[in-house]
């Protein structure tokens, strides 16, 4: 089987972050997996979540930072980072004046009902 996708279609947002998914659930109707362009503007940042799926990150330009059990790194262009199921894991933009653009593989595909935000 071969599938290509010319254009996504965009994961409605109200934070400002772009999600344009070329793979999953709203997209390509499959539930697998789920692949997304994402650009992240300067200063964004999402609240604590544990999602009910594997998902690795692939940043383009910027940096991704990824807050996580203590911990936090900053992903820069060409590195990738996997964030594992069931962990409570908060996502920003390292940088308060340059966008942050990536590239996110879930396994299985994301669905909102997939993911537990927190309150802090």
């Amino acid at each position: 089987m071969i599938r290509k996708v010319t254009s996504g279609t965009i994961f409605p947002r109200e934070d400002g972050k772009m999600i344009d998914e070329h793979f999953g659930v709203i997209s390509t109707r499959q539930d697998d997996f789920s692949l997304a362009h994402m650009i992240a503007p300067a200063g964004w940042r999402e609240p604590a979540q544990i999602a009910a799926f594997d998902e690795l990150v692939i940043v383009v330009r910027g940096v991704l930072a990824i807050s996580a059990e203590g911990e936090q790194i900053e992903v820069a262009p060409g590195e990738t980072c996997l964030v594992g199921e069931g962990t409570l894991v908060t996502y920003s933009n390292a940088k308060a004046d340059e966008e942050c653009e990536y590239w996110s593989l879930c396994i299985p595909a994301f669905r909102p009902e997939r993911t537990q935000l927190i309150d802090e």
